[in-house]
């Protein structure tokens, strides 16, 4: 057994290998405009999309009953559709409050075919999109749907929770961070 030392030697010296060079990052272009909003509930995040090319993510709570479309006011679910920005942001006791127009055509349009409204309401909620106008609340579909902070009562639970009545909730910063930066009409597009 003359191969196999009976004291075993120890290891080598480590080799020195320098440090790679610091990589460069690049810097994501400045957000001044949003001009799309994207939301998905199932994922729980917003990403916001920028007119240079930057995107932003951020985690979002929806409706509490977070599976299925909205289809009557009070049944705590956040609509999926198409929407826009329909008016600037505004304080509230969630921070900020940035409104889209719920309910959208589509969304009345199909209430219609199901029963659900009435013609009235029907017209009502056509008229107002064709005027420009914040869709009316008072329908049974319900309204006043939006993005919005957490305020002091649910701050830091957006991102563990579903706890809103229909709208999109974010942290404080970053409904003002939207708010800055999208304008009434900017697209507003809520998927499963």
């Amino acid at each position: 057994m003359a191969c196999i030392p009976t004291d075993p030697m120890p290891p080598p010296p480590p080799r020195h290998v320098p440090p790679p060079p610091p990589a460069r990052i690049a810097e994501a272009p400045p957000c001044e405009r949003i001009y799309r909003i994207e939301v998905e509930k199932g994922e729980r995040l917003l990403r916001a999309y920028c007119e240079r090319g930057a995107v932003m993510e951020m985690k979002a709570a929806v409706g509490r009953m977070n599976e299925g479309t909205k289809l009557f006011s009070g049944d705590q679910r956040t609509p999926e559709g198409e929407y826009r920005v329909s008016a600037p942001a505004r304080e509230s006791r969630f921070h900020l409050f940035l409104p889209i127009d719920y309910p959208s055509r589509s969304d009345a349009q199909w209430a219609y075919v199901q029963g659900r409204i009435t013609a009235a309401d029907y017209r009502r909620i056509a008229a107002a999109h064709e005027l420009g106008e914040q869709p009316p609340g008072d329908t049974p579909l319900g309204g006043e749907i939006g993005l919005h902070g957490e305020g002091e009562r649910w701050e830091g639970d957006t991102e563990h929770i579903d706890w809103t009545m229909g709208c999109v909730a974010l942290t404080d910063e970053e409904i003002t961070f939207l708010a800055e930066r999208a304008e009434v009409g900017t697209r507003v597009i809520i998927r499963p």
